[in-house]
């Protein structure tokens, strides 16, 4: 949703308009990749056919940076454009209840945006408000990044579980 009066928005793009943006979403879906950040081993074509088949949903990150600390769009068209990165959350049934899944977050970092602040910093109240709307008990999120141990609980994320893998060969 695009509001003029936020500074900052959270911008849900629907699968009719997933073609529309994909150029804005493939790089960095491609850095992931490059950079092996998608333990999964999924490529963006495999996230393509996801996001249209509506089993995932893409939201753009509209964050106002720099010394403008005002809203400067004028549309949601201005806003997706000028967007400091991305998120594909996936609504995910488990044992305990639905959860509001982080599959994938694109930032600042791969989209050359200075001054962007991240996802979860700036869209944690939104994340959860988002989880409450789709009838979420929590909101879950993975990576093979271990910089998260520290920052995560930051967010009141406490460690589920570690994952570690072995080729078998």
């Amino acid at each position: 949703m695009f509001d003029l009066k936020n500074k900052d928005n959270l911008i849900q793009i629907s699968v009719e308009e997933v073609r529309k943006y994909w150029h804005m979403i493939r790089p960095g879906l491609d850095y992931m990749v490059e950079n092996k950040r998608n333990p999964e081993g999924w490529f963006a074509e495999d996230i393509y056919k996801v996001l249209t088949g509506g089993h995932a949903d893409v939201f753009f990150t509209s964050v106002t940076r720099g010394e403008d600390k005002g809203m400067r769009y004028g549309t949601r068209e201005a806003a997706i454009e000028d967007s400091s990165g991305f998120v594909v959350l996936q609504v995910l049934n488990t044992f305990e209840g639905r959860v509001l899944h982080i599959w994938i977050a694109v930032s600042n970092d791969t989209t050359n945006k200075a001054d962007a602040g991240s996802i979860m910093r700036v869209f944690n109240d939104e994340l959860t408000e988002i989880a409450k709307s789709a009838g979420c008990i929590a909101i879950t999120f993975g990576s093979n990044q271990d910089w998260w141990a520290k920052i995560a609980p930051r967010f009141g994320f406490v460690p589920q579980d570690t994952k570690y893998r072995k080729e078998v060969k």
